[in-house]
């Protein structure tokens, strides 16, 4: 039986997506009138072993660094995965480099590409990012951002997060996009803007500690959970 353990802080449950998650395992144990997943509150990731770990990205590090022996620093990003760095799916100019290679005229987003909490920031300056490797992106208009839910790869979720909520994206891209990201995880999240110029990829994340925005499929969250863990553990 799949064990959770559910951060909290001050002895209260403080993201969304643990909260959905107590409320997706109660729906488990109803529908099939029998107990499947069993969850623990707790501010501490210390003494349990062999759970699956629920809440910020600071508490799931910490969990693995605890019980699985491994830097945080060993964990990378997936942000743009190089099957979606095509035309089609950005609309706008973006690669991938370490520091010495980037070259600016102009603003540009800067990202940490080998490392989660890191570098982000609009520069003009290449003298201002540490040392790494880097996701560079135009600097563009978002109107709208939507954050898409991906299991087993089928689209199970959308839900807006951000600007104008009356301009719906290209759903039909977003499945040409899931289509095209062959090695993805299980189960995680894509985001995609929507401007002027259409709809485009903003960046991609294994399930773990993703806000939901509504997103509520209790029948799939805590396989969802299982999943993105677990791709965060061999990669």
């Amino acid at each position: 039986m799949k064990k959770f353990l559910i951060q909290t802080i001050d002895n209260r449950v403080e993201h969304d997506f643990s909260f959905h998650l107590i409320k997706a395992i109660e729906y488990n144990s109803w529908f099939y009138n029998e107990k499947v997943y069993e969850y623990v509150l707790s501010e501490q990731v210390g003494v349990y072993k062999d759970f699956i770990p629920v809440g910020s990205l600071e508490f799931v590090f910490q969990y693995i660094e605890q019980h699985h022996h491994r830097d945080k620093k060993s964990i990378r990003p997936i942000n743009i995965p190089h099957e979606l760095c095509i035309d089609e799916f950005l609309n706008r100019n973006v690669y991938v480099a370490n520091k010495n290679n980037i070259s600016l005229s102009g603003e540009k987003f800067i990202k940490s590409n080998s490392e989660y909490k890191s570098f982000t920031d609009v520069v003009t300056d290449v003298n201002v990012i540490p040392d790494g490797e880097y996701l560079v992106s135009d600097v563009i208009d978002i109107e709208s951002e939507w954050r898409a839910f991906i299991c087993q790869k089928e689209l199970v979720g959308l839900k807006h997060y951000a600007g104008d909520f009356k301009l719906f994206p290209n759903t039909s891209l977003i499945e040409k996009m899931i289509h095209s990201y062959t090695k993805s995880p299980n189960s995680y999240t894509l985001d995609v803007g929507i401007n002027k110029d259409g709809c485009f990829v903003i960046e991609v994340h294994p399930f773990v500690s993703c806000g939901l925005y509504g997103f509520a499929d209790y029948k799939r969250l805590p396989l969802m959970f299982t999943q993105g863990y677990n791709y965060m553990l061999r990669n």
